[in-house]
């Protein structure tokens, strides 16, 4: 039995932190197409979302964002956002703190993060499994889902551990506005193109 623990103690895994990773990126450790995060330590690769139903919804988010709101915020596109010490995701669209700087000396954190929405074509089930539950924990206020197949947003508010006390689901016809802008408010349809 003592084997097999020095064993496993010799192969035990290292979790690495964020700036670890960030050097990693940095120094073209990763190919150019590969989108990679880090959950709690450990890098999670997954296809890039090129397919037309993905592109083309992030598209239309992002102008209709935009349009709405403006200056008021900084719309950061598929960019790294750091959760903690040793996660850092790249959501489709972070809805980010308007501070002036649009981030160029730090990566925005947590504290910057007024909403993050992910477009669900094919991983719906990461982004209501663990990805729900990664923001949750991180504290994101509000994250949103965009579930392709089904023409429906999925809207979680209020932070509690590894959920959020509020969700809700928003179909076609209906209308949504995130809880830091309550005065802007979006139809399902623009959003979901």
């Amino acid at each position: 039995m003592r084997a097999s623990v020095d064993v496993a103690a010799q192969h035990a895994r290292r979790p690495i932190t964020v700036d670890e990773f960030d050097r990693l990126v940095n120094t073209g450790f990763f190919g150019p197409d590969e989108r990679v995060d880090l959950i709690e330590g450990i890098l999670v690769s997954h296809a890039p979302p090129h397919n037309p139903p993905h592109a083309g919804t992030t598209a239309c988010l992002t102008r209709f964002l935009g349009e709405r709101l403006g200056r008021r915020v900084v719309l950061w596109i598929q960019l790294p956002v750091v959760l903690s010490d040793r996660t850092e995701l790249e959501p489709d669209i972070a809805i980010l703190v308007d501070s002036g700087h649009f981030y160029k000396e730090k990566l925005p954190h947590v504290t910057d993060v007024h909403a993050v929405i992910e477009v669900a074509d094919s991983s719906l089930w990461y982004d209501r499994g663990k990805k729900l539950r990664v923001y949750a924990e991180a504290g994101i206020p509000e994250y949103w889902i965009v579930d392709v197949a089904k023409q429906r947003l999925h809207l979680y508010a209020e932070p509690r551990g590894r959920r959020y006390a509020t969700q809700r689901l928003a179909h076609r016809g209906g209308t949504v506005s995130f809880r830091a802008f309550p005065d802007v408010v979006f139809s399902v349809d623009e959003l979901l193109g």
